[in-house]
């Protein structure tokens, strides 16, 4: 291959990965798996509990793979393993929904998977995407096409189950449709920020006190920079900092919300729960709703982050952190209430975050790409690299007139059968040596001696085929090391090429020998025993033919 040759090959290679770029660029701004879940890489991602109970990847049953969500401590039918869908649906828009569940209760139970919708006035309604009776033991698959009505401005979708008690699993949840970030098209009149970043590295940036608890500004941890706000003096586990944010957003427009939170302490647990919710007012009733959840571990920060959209009708709107709530007739504990850190908490418009998420998928896929086009320039130079070390080495063990190997390679191969004997025992030999060469190259010339030797050791190698290897050890002679047994083979063959005149004599003479524990017990052995028989039938084809004879 030229230079020429490489070049067009790596074009085409870019160009190749240049289409699947822009390809699935393309799908996934429009008709692709908007969502799809299998927990392998053993991260929960965006999905939590609704309604209470705990959620953790489980790997004792999936339904393909090796990991699955496990939905326990429930208390309630609803509850079951939720997705908000803000940054993902659109209104009027159809998508395909795919998901496996299982119990082992024992019983069939009836496990739903329902869609929650909220209009601008913050009424909720509420779409069974499927429900069917699961046996116990046994994967079903929940499958259903859903049109998402005009109304809707937010989006949860969960799993249920019929029994409030029982534990079940989740895998496999796959939603295909067209994307919500297909749809954005940035309004020049907005008028509201489109991010915001709270870093307290200069004071507590107008975060207030929820409920009866200090909030001190400090340096004493941070998440970035050298500050950060310590929650401390907490008596509930809604009390916690809290951000008014009624003039920071645009209802009706989802954004993306994300807090770091950190606590330490002997006192305290190993990992806690903890909670980024949204609080606000609408037809004068309060609502209090979850963007994330997320068990962080001790003196590590953890990023709770989620998508959440506000009501039209909104009023009051506040952002908030806090530990996990209790269940019904559990005792508040210290670690329900402990002292935390909060830094580097960020509203971004979903637009920017969405379109910032493209650009970095765009990114890494051109960088696969580039790797891709690396990869193949190396690989090109090793495969001919490689092919010049094989037809090197070729070069240096085939003998050039013949082609068959030559006597560095058989004594190559003799050294390793003399360091093993148990792979000696088990070849056949052969010594062959051309007849009458002095004749043919004194009444027909040299290039006819030299084509009765080429003869003989094609004819060689086509009668004992692949299981055998030809080794030209001298001017006239050959060996033949094969692991089936060959005389037959090349007694035969030595007649039929006989009958070939072409003008000049053809005759071969052939020593065969095997492994004898008595007279033929090594390599070299072999060979003299091979040469004895080899000399004994060259005097019988001179006896027989002595008008070819040396003189």
């Amino acid at each position: 291959m030229n230079l020429k040759s490489v070049i067009t090959c790596v074009a085409a290679l870019f160009l190749s990965a240049t289409l699947l770029i822009s390809t699935f660029s393309t799908v996934y701004a429009e008709e692709d798996a908007i969502v799809s879940s299998d927990f392998e890489d053993e991260e929960i991602g965006s999905w939590l509990m609704f309604g209470g109970g705990t959620m953790e990847i489980d790997d004792s049953v999936a339904h393909t793979g090796t990991k699955s969500i496990k939905a326990s401590n429930r208390k309630q039918t609803y509850q079951g393993p939720s997705l908000n869908c803000d940054d993902l649906f659109m209104p009027n828009e159809t998508y395909d929904f795919d998901g496996w569940v299982y119990h082992e209760q024992g019983v069939n139970l009836t496990m739903s998977w329902t869609i929650r919708y909220l209009d601008a006035t913050g009424n909720a309604s509420y779409a069974q995407i499927k429900g069917v009776d699961v046996p116990s033991g046994e994967w079903v698959e929940l499958q259903n096409s859903i049109t998402i009505p005009e109304t809707a401005v937010s989006y949860l979708i969960y799993f249920e189950c019929s029994n409030e008690n029982a534990d079940f699993y989740v895998d496999d949840i796959t939603i295909n449709g067209k994307a919500n970030s297909a749809s954005y098209s940035f309004d020049n009149e907005i008028s509201y920020q489109q991010q915001y970043l709270y870093d307290f590295e200069a004071d507590s940036e107008m975060w207030n006190s929820r409920g009866d608890v200090k909030i001190i500004h400090t340096d004493e941890y941070s998440n970035t920079g050298t500050h950060s706000i310590y929650v401390t003096g907490r008596n509930a586990t809604w009390n916690g900092p809290t951000l008014n944010v009624s003039n920071k957003i645009s209802k009706n427009q989802s954004y993306h919300y994300s807090a770091n939170v950190m606590y330490n302490g002997e006192e305290y647990e190993d990992a806690h729960v903890f909670r980024l919710e949204i609080q606000y007012t609408i037809n004068g009733a309060d609502s209090y709703n979850l963007i994330a959840e997320k068990e962080a571990k001790k003196g590590k920060w953890t990023m709770l982050d989620g998508y959440y959209t506000v009501p039209d009708k909104a009023e009051n709107i506040s952002i908030y952190v806090q530990t996990a709530n209790l269940e019904e007739g559990q005792e508040l504990t210290d670690n329900d209430t402990m002292s935390f850190y909060v830094d580097t908490v960020q509203i971004t418009d979903g637009r920017i975050m969405l379109e910032s998420q493209r650009k970095d998928l765009m990114l890494k896929l051109l960088i696969i790409a580039a790797i891709a086009v690396v990869i193949a320039f190396i690989i090109y130079f090793i495969v001919k690299r490689i092919r010049k070390n094989k037809t090197a080495m070729k070069l240096v063990s085939i003998d050039a007139m013949t082609k068959v190997l030559n006597r560095n390679s058989y004594e190559k191969k003799i050294e390793e059968l003399e360091n093993d004997i148990e792979q000696c025992k088990s070849l056949y030999y052969a010594l062959c040596d051309v007849n009458f060469l002095k004749y043919i190259n004194d009444n027909h010339g040299h290039e006819k001696g030299d084509e009765v030797i080429t003869r003989c050791a094609k004819m060689l190698s086509d009668a004992t085929g692949t299981d055998c290897k030809v080794y030209r050890t001298g001017g006239d002679e050959f060996v033949c090391i094969s692991k089936l047994p060959i005389d037959e083979k090349i007694r035969n063959a030595i007649t039929e090429e006989a009958k070939n005149d072409k003008g000049y004599p053809f005759a071969v003479a052939c020593g065969f020998a095997v492994y004898d524990e008595n007279n033929c017990n090594d390599i070299k052995s072999i060979i003299a025993q091979c040469d004895k028989n080899m000399y004994a039938d060259k005097q019988r084809i001179k006896s027989e033919n002595k008008e070819f004879s040396r003189k």
